[in-house]
């Protein structure tokens, strides 16, 4: 049963092009929800000083990292990428092996390909996932609903936003629940 428990210690935080262009195209009526949710991860792997990667596919087409997400990551380096997996590029995959952490924790556009392949590829290479399935989303929720099916299949854990931060955060009264509890209003 262990193996379904997130620690803070073990978990890096992975952001899969959440920018201008590609956040456009998203169903509207997903987009809000995504956001949100996509916010709170970020705002809880600061308070628990997770690492963040933050990636941007080719971003002179696609666009910056949007301004909702660039403001909670002010300072961090944003890697550009060219594959659509993470994982893939070079220097993102030295970066991620340099961290030496077991899990990662997934947020993200689009869920059927760069969030996919990303997935997939990870655990290949030995990591355990966390996909969570209300901070990904894709232009139509029939892909969506599709590669969150096949991620949790491959082994990936497919988890709701809510189950992964309050699983890091373990009880209330803390100083990280306080911070983070405004949140989940």
């Amino acid at each position: 049963m262990s193996s379904y428990l997130l620690r803070a210690e073990d978990c890096l935080l992975m952001t899969v092009d959440i920018q201008q262009k590609l956040f456009a195209a998203m169903e509207e009526g997903s987009r809000e929800t995504f956001l949100k949710n996509s916010i709170i991860l970020l705002e809880t792997a600061r308070v628990f000083e997770m690492p963040i990667l933050i990636s941007e596919q080719y971003p002179k087409g696609l666009g910056p990292t949007i301004d909702e997400i660039g403001a909670h990551v002010t300072g961090m380096p944003r890697y550009e990428k060219l594959h659509f997996s993470l994982y893939r590029d070079p220097v993102i995959n030295t970066r991620v092996n340099s961290l030496a952490k077991k899990t990662v924790i997934v947020t993200g556009i689009e869920a059927h390909v760069c969030v996919f392949q990303t997935v997939m590829d990870l655990l290949m290479a030995g990591y355990r996932v966390i996909v969570a399935e209300d901070a990904v989303c894709s232009r139509r929720d029939r892909d969506r609903q599709t590669a969150l099916a096949e991620m949790g299949r491959a082994g990936a854990a497919v988890y709701s936003t809510e189950m992964t931060a309050f699983m890091l955060l373990e009880k209330a009264g803390t100083e990280q629940f306080k911070k983070l509890a405004p949140l989940f209003r």
